[in-house]
């Protein structure tokens, strides 16, 4: 039997803290690799990457409690002014995903993003371009002083700013959108993502995600998004080996990308506790 759920909010704290805690562990395999690569690559100087290894742990626990802090925050506040996100159930399968709806409060959330973004490298981008020129001017990089002030009078006009994020809010829209569908149809054969819901008091907890088809779905969304992509490359001049790298990182990325978050939420949520969502019937 199916049923449809509104997402009409998102629980703070938990998203926060379960999404955050995913963040830490993934940095952590990201320095794990980086340690290896310099150990592989460069052995005398792997004492380096000794100090690189806590800088991106806690990068990645930083800016996990900012972006899923905030991006919560932001749904919470759309929720109510713009059409809710859906989901429809088969028990627990989800069979489908809002399109519209989705892509559009993605896509505004990106948008809002890269304004705080923008707002802030207003304050911090011209101090740090300034003393980098200085010192490539003092250091007799004359050519590469005046590339890098030519980039950021380009970066700093009116015109590229409003590209930049009226193209954050298209190309979300139209990638998200997108994906939706693939998803859909991805789930209409079956292959949909199962996840174990139980109901606390008004919220609904997801206990844990089926690793398998989570990471099967998101794979084949990834997939199929970055061939888009490669197309795109080709057609304005890339080569056709950069559009099978391009696949083959879509669909191989995606997989372990998915599979490592599924696995470690469904190790992080008896710990930390679960994502609670508000879904309601519609």
């Amino acid at each position: 039997m199916s049923n449809i759920k509104v997402l009409n909010s998102i629980d703070l704290s938990s998203f926060t803290t379960i999404m955050t805690g995913i963040n830490v562990l993934i940095s952590v395999l990201i320095s794990l690799f980086v340690v290896i690569v310099f150990a592989i690559t460069s052995p005398a100087s792997i004492g380096v990457s000794i100090y690189i290894v806590p800088t991106i742990i806690v990068g990645g626990f930083i800016t996990g409690i900012y972006r899923y802090f905030s991006d919560g925050l932001f749904y919470n506040l759309l929720s109510s002014k713009l059409r809710n996100i859906y989901f429809i159930f088969d028990n627990n399968e989800l069979v489908k995903v809002s399109t519209t709806e989705t892509a559009t409060i993605v896509a505004t959330i990106t948008l809002i993003q890269a304004v705080l973004l923008y707002l802030v490298s207003v304050m911090l981008l011209p101090m740090i371009m300034n003393a980098a020129i200085q010192t490539l001017m003092f250091s007799g990089q004359q050519i590469m002083a005046y590339s890098l002030y030519q980039m950021m009078m380009v970066m700093t006009q009116p015109m590229t700013i409003i590209m930049i994020l009226f193209g954050s809010f298209i190309i979300t829209f139209v990638f998200v959108l997108i994906g939706t569908y693939l998803y859909n149809f991805i789930a209409s054969k079956g292959r949909g993502i199962t996840l174990e819901l139980s109901k606390e008091n008004e919220m609904t907890s997801i206990d844990s995600i089926d690793v398998m088809k989570f990471a099967i779905a998101f794979s084949i969304v990834s997939g199929v998004l970055d061939l888009i992509v490669g197309i795109i490359m080709v057609i304005s001049g890339g080569t056709v080996m950069s559009l099978l790298s391009n696949v083959i990182s879509g669909f191989v990325g995606g997989f372990i990308v998915a599979a490592l978050i599924a696995v470690f939420y469904n190790f992080l949520a008896p710990k930390l506790g679960k994502l609670k969502l508000e879904l309601i019937d519609h």
